[in-house]
């Protein structure tokens, strides 16, 4: 497997990946999920905060995209603060400059089936906390049913919520947030039996595409 960065602007050869990705997005939360509000005629899960402030992390295997999740920093347009501001009961841990929110994570169907934790859904994991101290974050918030809170401390993160779960399509959902410190990584590591760095730090210091063998 390989763990890709890519933020804008998106290189040439990095458009088909992109485009696959809104594709299998589309597929998994509007199609599989039920959420109609972000259908579209294209079949492409595209919406503003696709912008040039998100990163998104992509995980391929044998060239096929299996896995992918979006981070846009706190301090410019979010989803949490916009769509989901009613989840937010209390103050967000630290300044919004020193955290992100952590959006769109997806395996792709047929590589998760009957499994509860994944190869894909380790690395997306390892790499979200990796960029995520490459950054400088010191929190990185997220809105999802509660499974994934579950998930997220069986990894050995540390989990605050924000506020109560509240009903959201039909589903108990809240919003909170995850330390970022180096024993998460190591835990997170630990957990999913990923040894190594996913992502060169030097791609991530001249903030450009980097790509390595997972």
């Amino acid at each position: 497997m390989q763990v890709h960065i890519v933020r804008a602007p998106v290189s040439e050869g990095m458009r088909p990946l992109m485009e696959e990705n809104y594709r299998l997005r589309h597929k998994i939360f509007v199609e599989l999920q039920g959420w109609d509000a972000l259908r579209r005629s294209d079949g492409r899960d595209v919406d503003a905060f696709d912008n040039e402030d998100a990163t998104h992390i992509l995980v391929t295997d044998g060239g096929e995209l299996v896995g992918g999740s979006r981070v846009t920093p706190l301090n410019k347009p979010n989803l949490l603060q916009t769509v989901f501001n009613g989840l937010l009961h209390g103050s967000l841990p630290a300044d919004p400059s020193l955290g992100a929110d952590w959006t769109r994570f997806y395996v792709r169907p047929d590589r998760r089936e009957g499994r509860r934790r994944s190869p894909e859904s380790a690395a997306l994991f390892c790499a979200m906390m990796e960029y995520a101290l490459a950054e400088g974050f010191s929190f990185v918030t997220f809105v999802s049913s509660l499974s994934m809170v579950e998930h997220g401390s069986s990894v050995g993160w540390r989990i605050t919520p924000l506020g109560a779960p509240a009903t959201v399509d039909g589903k108990a959902t809240v919003a909170a947030w995850i330390e970022v410190s180096e024993q998460a990584l190591y835990n997170v590591r630990r957990a999913t039996g990923m040894s190594g760095a996913l992502i060169p730090a030097s791609a991530l210091r001249r903030r450009q595409l980097g790509a390595i063998s997972a």
